[in-house]
């Protein structure tokens, strides 16, 4: 990625806050534009890979389906050449069927890392950490930490 020069009072919006800003329009062919046609990722948690496009697709319905109301908020990130990591937190009511977990409608939050390579301005590669068993013990189905 190229060094960016932001003009005097002109603040340029990272890429890492494109990526939360267009994930939280929940409009598929916006996110979908983020993502390389040849993109390789996997989701550490839930031991799903995802490839190309379909793959994307997939993950962003399975997301919607579960969380229709989610809501991305960027908590910090590091840029570093064409990588990037991305510490976010999602907030949401798990209204469907998430990991072959039936909806309980009760709220979340999802405290997350995603760890991108960026090529040619989209996102080539992606390994997602999420709390999985954060997300249980909120729904109810994993006791809370004393």
């Amino acid at each position: 990625m190229e060094e960016m020069i932001e003009p005097k009072g002109f603040k340029i919006k990272p890429l890492a806050q494109t990526i939360i800003d267009t994930w939280n329009t929940k409009v598929d062919e916006k996110i979908i534009q983020l993502y390389s046609s040849d993109y390789e990722g996997e989701d550490f948690s839930g031991s799903k890979k995802r490839s190309g496009l379909d793959g994307v697709k997939g993950w962003l319905n399975s997301v919607l389906h579960a969380f229709p109301n989610i809501h991305y908020t960027l908590v910090d990130h590091v840029e570093n050449g064409d990588r990037l990591v991305l510490h976010w937190l999602a907030d949401g009511n798990h209204h469907g069927s998430f990991l072959k977990i039936p909806a309980s409608g009760k709220p979340v939050t999802i405290n997350g890392i995603s760890l991108l390579r960026i090529e040619n301005g989209k996102i080539k590669e992606g390994k997602l950490f999420w709390d999985l068993a954060g997300v249980l013990r909120q729904i109810g189905l994993l006791p809370s930490l004393p």
